[in-house]
């Protein structure tokens, strides 16, 4: 059956196979698992525009936190625009899936690896950024710009949502035992 991607959570790959993704359906409370969305990279025209938005507030003001947290502001407005954009525009084909006996804890554990790396890549963007403020070197700031679009995809893949879902189907399943 085909579904609009903006309908479904995605929970990530089907048992490590990365091609097939499994989603999760919250008007019918279960999983399906179809084909994964390739996320549309827009990185370099977000870190080129990034980075003229820093260069060019710089020559107005001083240079330090202000310049950088304008050009990390847009870099966030493109990723929201990109998330929103993906989801609504997306159709995707799924079918039912059966859950796998060590589903849960999978899932469980594979989600404290995400939070581990979504404040891993927080942690890494703001000591760049302290450093390119202190020391100035594009490469600094390049990397304080990547490693903040790679939190920003992270924290915005909707972890949250998908802890809240499973532990919704994890009583469910319950349940039904």
């Amino acid at each position: 059956m085909k579904q609009k991607l903006s309908d479904l959570i995605e929970f990530g790959a089907d048992q490590g196979n990365v091609k097939r993704t499994v989603f999760y359906d919250i008007k019918r409370n279960k999983l399906f698992v179809g084909d994964s969305v390739p996320f549309p990279m827009i990185f370099l025209p977000g870190a080129g525009l990034s980075y003229a938005t820093y260069v060019l507030t710089e020559t107005l003001i001083i240079r330090g936190v202000f310049p950088l947290s304008l050009s990390f502001l847009l870099m966030l407005l493109l990723v929201l625009y990109q998330f929103k954009n993906r989801r609504e525009r997306t159709i995707v084909e799924i079918e039912p899936y059966e859950i796998p006996q060590d589903y849960f804890t999978t899932q469980r554990l594979n989600g404290f690896k995400t939070y581990a790396l979504i404040v891993l890549f927080a942690f890494i963007s703001i000591v760049f950024a302290w450093f390119y403020i202190m020391f100035g070197s594009f490469l600094l700031l390049f990397l304080a710009v990547v490693m903040w679009y790679c939190f920003l995809l992270l924290l915005l893949s909707g972890q949250f949502k998908k802890s809240k879902y499973l532990k919704i189907l994890e009583n469910i399943d319950k349940g039904k035992k």
